[in-house]
């Protein structure tokens, strides 16, 4: 990245910036908000620790090179490098030898934080290189120059951006621009036919069999693309499939446990509650259709 691409998103001038939030009380409660949000150029000697905060990092690499240590492991980070991490537990980052490292900082807690992290941490490492690194700036760059206003509005404002950097890095391990199209090709066939034919009796290996594949080649293919494994994926279906049933018909349980796939009611009723958060008799006496003549 050239200086004068950086300089067109108008953000970087050469001087340092560090700016430090407290948040409301609804957005403490109720939205993701920033603590401290930085923009650094660091020569060598430079390195911070942290451990016990309350708080979620964000970094990216503009240029340069930096260094960091989490969970015991050491990572190179790289022009358009980011790492996300948990501050509750020790981390370290750096200049790395006697390189020079540009880089911008945001400390994040608030509303969810915990989920997306989880979430994060379930399908990457710390540090993943990023294909398109200008939607992060271009976000980034929002954000800086959107603290100088201290309203509610801003506040909001602020929380959607964090949200959607958020969104954006997660959807990093489904973002793969030299995917094999065959692979792709195979994933999206086993998606559709589980759209389509959720009634009928599938495991995983009817599946490898139907599209005469191996059936750790699919599984591993399939979460790497759509993020559930077939099954899972499959089961949400046939639960989305039992919601429209409850909700449009008169159908018995029974039968709609037939119908989506699930032929065992009691692990229907045992399955739509972990997902949908209560039993099928009850969704259906909120959410059912009572017209009145």
């Amino acid at each position: 990245m050239t200086t004068d691409q950086k300089n067109n998103l108008g953000l970087w001038n050469g001087d340092p910036v560090v700016i430090v939030r407290t948040p409301s009380a609804f957005a403490k409660q109720s939205l993701l908000y920033i603590q401290e949000l930085g923009y650094f150029q660091k020569t060598s000697a430079f390195t911070m620790e942290r451990k016990e905060l309350a708080s979620f990092l964000l970094v990216f690499t503009l240029s340069g090179k930096g260094e960091l240590l989490y969970r015991d492991k050491k990572y190179i980070l790289k022009p358009q490098d980011l790492f996300f991490i948990n501050c509750e537990e020790y981390v370290q980052y750096s200049t790395s030898g006697h390189e020079s490292w540009e880089f911008i900082s945001l400390y994040l807690y608030g509303n969810l934080i915990e989920n997306f992290y989880e979430q994060f941490a379930k399908h990457n490492k710390p540090v993943i290189s990023m294909h398109n690194p200008y939607i992060i700036l271009d976000k980034l760059h929002a954000l800086i120059c959107g603290q100088s206003d201290r309203s509610l509005s801003a506040e909001l404002l602020t929380s959607r951006l964090i949200g959607e950097i958020l969104t954006f890095i997660l959807q990093h391990p489904y973002d793969h621009p030299h995917v094999n199209a065959e692979t792709l090709s195979e994933v999206r066939r086993v998606q559709q036919y589980l759209d389509q034919s959720y009634c009928e009796r599938i495991t995983l290996d009817s599946l490898a069999d139907m599209f005469e594949l191996n059936k750790f080649n699919l599984a591993k293919n399939f979460k790497k693309q759509i993020g559930f494994s077939p099954i899972d994926y499959l089961i949400n279906v046939r639960i989305t499939a039992a919601q429209s049933w409850l909700k449009t018909s008169d159908m018995s349980i029974v039968d709609i446990a037939r119908y989506v796939g699930i032929p065992n009611t009691s692990h229907f009723i045992n399955l739509f509650k972990e997902h949908v958060g209560e039993t099928p008799h009850s969704f259906r006496k909120k959410w059912g259709n009572r017209s009145k003549l």
